[in-house]
């Protein structure tokens, strides 16, 4: 086996060393030894049945691999999210084939306990001949239950508290754990499912059955991803960002989680690990962006259609910050005590304890959100505006107030610049929305706030002394998430006050090519222990220097950054600065909205007649707009 695909003393593998399998309603990171090391059934925020990764020992795998020393690699399937992993031994060489199947018709409906396969692993010999073993060891409800598995020819099965497990194999098994020779031509196939505990329906299965399905799950991403319209020169970067975004939808209703894991560490053997299986509000405008600008129009509208319906503006007391999949926000954050986590990095987390805090600058994101959705021609409904309206309200009434900032801080409240500037964005994008499609609302008091908030960030935000807009009002601590400056257009591009805190944040936030969020030790968060540079703040600097115009710089640090990503495309939220080192949740949605976002916006960059697919044609949207009001009066 290659080294670098080795697993440590503690049983862990490299962050990188996974890829992303999954049907828009849950996901499983398989590694490149072929083991399933983390899926949770039968959605994303659901109860891990795999979590190896977390627990090498208590966490449970399913692992397919050979028997005898071997070499290994990944890869993607063409244009799919469909994973071979390539076995070469001294007598043979095998592609196990790993998926979950999707298809035009199951996608849109919930996830649920039922009798169809879940994870499909199609094991073919393509050379030679190799001795293989399968492990299935499934820990559900995160390691705490040990169901005792029944073997009957070629299904293995047993009751968890809350589901049936099923395992069925193409030839008979002898036991859960067990060895066979495959030789050239032939195949075996596997498939998972979960249905009702008590219930077990025996599933006909055979090589032939998962070829089938694989077909159709393969023309269903080539369908999907044959939508994608970026042109650009990083084609295969964004079409596989888009196809790891896809993954991390919640097709049924849109809505997109953070990350499909939990609790992968910020630093190896530190705490800062947290449940990222829930959609943040703080994504919308990221989203809406990226989704629009690849032509993923469909995608798009459902995801503002979630956004649309969570009723915030009927929260003056604060929205919160990120939802689960059913749409409710939840604040209960549970360690995990029994799990050792990743390479010990403890405490494992689930729920988030985040939701609740203040964070103003969600106002913003929300509002960019709906600002972005209409210039790409959608209508802003009269009950929609009611929502904005009241967020617009919100953030006027909330924005002198301290709070915990985009970086979810675990301290006091402080005056975050980067919450007032989002709280400018609220009430400038609520007044070009409302004079733009001529919607009612209180235009002398909007604007009066629009200019104190200004006036305080143009007079008090920004520090000589430090030659950059700083991370809290009257602190001279620098904050990478004011890159934004230029993206929401609070200042112009070549602004000297731009230009200066993006060359602040380049010059002592900057590790190579990797950017971090602050300085821990300048900038006290409440936490312990380091973190790893974000990429989101790294693909954010490419973003920032293509805007003011020094596109080589952007171009030499965007096409460096993709070096760092896994061996797959996938990126995780941080990376070690000192080794490249993958860490925190993976994949991370963020980062690939950031890595498309920047694709975007350098190729702007290198062709100005571009402008911002979408936005050329405002007059049509107003009529649209008038017509459908006319229409609802």
């Amino acid at each position: 086996m290659n080294r670098a695909n080795e697993r440590d003393p503690d049983g862990y593998l490299p962050i990188a060393s996974y890829g992303l399998i999954g049907d828009c309603r849950s996901a499983a990171l398989v590694s490149v030894d072929g083991s399933i090391d983390w899926l949770c059934l039968p959605r994303f925020d659901d109860e891990a049945l795999f979590a190896r990764i977390l627990d090498s020992e208590r966490g449970g795998c399913w692992q397919i691999c050979p028997s005898d020393a071997f070499n290994t690699r990944q890869r993607y399937r063409d244009l799919t999210n469909i994973l071979d992993t390539v076995y070469t031994t001294d007598s043979g060489v095998v592609v196990v084939t790993d998926f979950m199947p999707v298809d035009e018709n199951d996608v849109k409906q919930h996830a649920r306990l039922h009798k169809e396969p879940r994870v499909i692993r199609l094991v073919e010999c393509i050379s030679g001949e190799m001795r293989l073993r399968h492990v299935f060891h499934p820990a559900p409800n995160f390691g705490r239950e040990r169901p005792r598995f029944e073997v009957h020819q070629q299904h293995v099965h047993a009751d968890s508290e809350t589901m049936h497990i099923c395992l069925v194999s193409s030839f008979d098994l002898p036991e859960p754990d067990a060895a066979f020779t495959i030789r050239a031509g032939d195949a075996a196939a596997f498939a998972l499912r979960v249905g009702k505990t008590g219930h077990c329906s025996r599933l006909r299965w055979s090589s032939e059955r998962a070829r089938s399905f694989l077909r159709t799950t393969q023309e269903y991403w080539w369908r999907w991803v044959g939508r994608c319209q970026y042109g650009g020169p990083y084609m295969a970067q964004v079409r596989r960002s888009a196809l790891a975004l896809k993954l991390m939808t919640y097709s049924p209703t849109g809505a997109i989680v953070a990350a499909p894991t939990t609790s992968l560490p910020e630093w190896i053997g530190g705490s800062r690990n947290w449940d990222y299986r829930f959609t943040w509000l703080r994504d919308a405008s990221f989203t809406l962006f990226a989704l629009f600008q690849l032509g993923l129009h469909e995608e798009a509208e459902a995801f503002f259609h979630w956004l649309a319906h969570r009723h915030l503006g009927e929260h003056a007391d604060g929205i919160p910050n990120l939802f689960d999949l059913n749409g409710h926000a939840h604040n209960e954050e549970i360690e995990l005590t029994h799990l050792a986590g990743y390479r010990g990095s403890k405490p494992v987390r689930i729920g988030n304890g985040a939701t609740r805090q203040l964070q103003l600058d969600v106002y913003g994101e929300v509002l960019d959100s709906a600002y972005v959705y209409a210039r790409f021609g959608r209508h802003i409904s009269q009950e929609l505006w009611k929502e904005l309206h009241a967020i617009v309200d919100i953030a006027i009434e909330r924005w002198q107030e301290p709070d915990s900032s985009i970086w979810e801080v675990r301290r006091e409240r402080a005056q975050y610049t980067y919450s007032k500037l989002m709280c400018w964005v609220a009430v400038d994008r609520g007044l070009r929305l409302a004079e733009r499609y001529r919607l009612p609302h209180e235009s002398a008091k909007w604007k009066s706030a629009r200019r104190a908030m200004r006036r305080l960030l143009t007079t008090e935000a920004y520090s000589t002394r430090r030659g950059a807009f700083t991370q809290i009002i009257g602190n001279d601590a620098l904050d990478s998430a004011l890159l934004r400056l230029s993206q929401v257009r609070f200042l112009p591009d070549r602004d000297p006050r731009v230009l200066s805190t993006i060359k602040a944040i380049e010059r002592e936030l900057s590790e190579g090519v990797l950017v971090r969020r602050y300085r821990v030790e300048e900038s006290a968060d409440g936490l312990t222990g380091d973190e790893g540079a974000f990429f989101l703040t790294s693909f954010w600097m490419a973003d920032a220097l293509a805007h003011i115009g020094e596109l080589e710089g952007a171009q030499r640090r965007f096409e460096r950054l993709l070096v760092l990503g896994a061996p797959l495309g996938l990126f995780a939220e941080e990376a070690d600065p000192r080794s490249g080192e993958l860490l925190g949740n993976y994949p991370q949605a963020f980062t690939h909205l950031a890595l498309v976002g920047a694709a975007v916006n350098i190729e702007r960059a290198r062709n100005r007649q571009l402008g911002v697919r979408g936005l050329r044609a405002p007059e049509q949207a107003v009529k649209r707009a008038a017509a459908a009001r006319a229409a609802s009066a």
